[in-house]
């Protein structure tokens, strides 16, 4: 069983494979405990296929220590509800399996939260070759866009009102955003491990 001070030292770790956050992400990311990098781990990879199930089924059955994964997949999931597993269903519906996401706060739960050193601003927008110059292009252009009437329409359009970030458009119930949970650092939360989101050990 690991904690939130464990550097990860001598454990193996699970990524969902073809998701975000990628294998890498973790080499970036500082133990919001202890305020040192995790080191020492081994990455696992999931199976491509229903790759979170996967990567959740080898923490549950003891083949990893621990699992790299978005920090609200597991409220998500077992919040959710589910769509029948069927492998000759044609369906872009997400399929997972209940009965282990169910068991968020009671058989697992996050020791690390508030992690955003594998995410610069969210997904990338552009990529280019280093020194091309696009940043210099791109980021005045976003920088405009996002102060406009139209961010805020785009925002609310695919109800991302409430992720975006807001400007003198958005009416007044988005400027005071609370927090999530699982955005905080995991030495301010004021949740405990029944919760799916342990505090700090003290």
């Amino acid at each position: 069983e690991i904690d939130g001070n464990h550097n990860l030292e001598g454990k193996k770790v699970v990524h969902v494979s073809g998701w975000a956050p990628t294998q890498d992400g973790l080499g970036y990311s500082l133990n919001r405990c202890t305020g040192e990098r995790f080191a020492g781990y081994t990455m696992v990879p999931s199976s491509a296929e229903l790759p979170n199930d996967d990567a959740l089924g080898k923490l549950l059955d003891g083949t990893v220590d621990a699992m790299w994964v978005f920090v609200d997949q597991g409220e998500n999931y077992r919040n959710a509800g589910c769509v029948p597993k069927n492998p000759y269903k044609q369906s872009t519906s997400p399929e997972w399996d209940c009965a282990k996401w169910a068991g968020f706060g009671t058989k697992f739960a996050y020791v690390q939260t508030g992690q955003f050193a594998h995410a610069m601003n969210g997904t990338t927008f552009a990529a280019s070759k280093k020194g091309s110059g696009l940043n210099a292009i791109i980021n005045p252009c976003m920088e405009r866009f996002m102060e406009t009437k139209e961010y805020y329409e785009v925002c609310a359009k695919h109800g991302l009102a409430h992720d975006c970030y807001p400007n003198t458009y958005f009416p007044e119930e988005f400027l005071t955003r609370s927090v999530p949970v699982w955005e905080m650092e995991t030495r301010n939360l004021p949740t405990i491990c029944g919760n799916g989101y342990c505090a700090c050990p003290v």
